[in-house]
């Protein structure tokens, strides 16, 4: 059975590692994802640094004896935001206009969607 710490841990890993190919291939990840009407790099370096920031603070949390049930929540609401935002990137043709580069970023955003879905469920509110 899958615990909320796990489902934080899965989310937080998730965080740091997209953080990390942002921060440290945002021209590859622009041009993967919108090949003639890319992402600016610097919007891609600065959602690197708040990915790894969020990612380092579910970790912190995870840890805790219990997880702060406004935080996890918090958390979930940060997620769904990035599958609204994603949903908007593609349906717009914004930044992510490859076929590969929608077909991943819908597929992210179903994971990170999850993520959120399960945190809500395994939150004692």
């Amino acid at each position: 059975m899958i615990t909320l710490k796990t489902v934080l841990r899965m989310n937080a890993t998730s965080c740091i590692i997209f953080a990390i190919i942002f921060l440290l291939m945002s021209t590859e990840v622009a041009s993967f994802l919108g090949q003639n009407k890319a992402a600016p790099e610097l919007l891609l370096l600065v959602l690197g640094l708040i990915l790894l920031t969020n990612g380092l603070h579910i970790l912190w949390v995870s840890w805790q004896l219990k997880p702060n049930k406004y935080l996890v929540l918090y958390f979930a609401v940060g997620d769904f935001i990035w599958v609204v935002a994603s949903i908007i990137l593609v349906s717009q043709g914004m930044w992510i206009t490859t076929t590969l580069g929608i077909f991943i970023s819908l597929l992210v955003a179903m994971m990170v969607g999850t993520f959120g879905v399960l945190q809500i469920m395994k939150n004692k509110i």
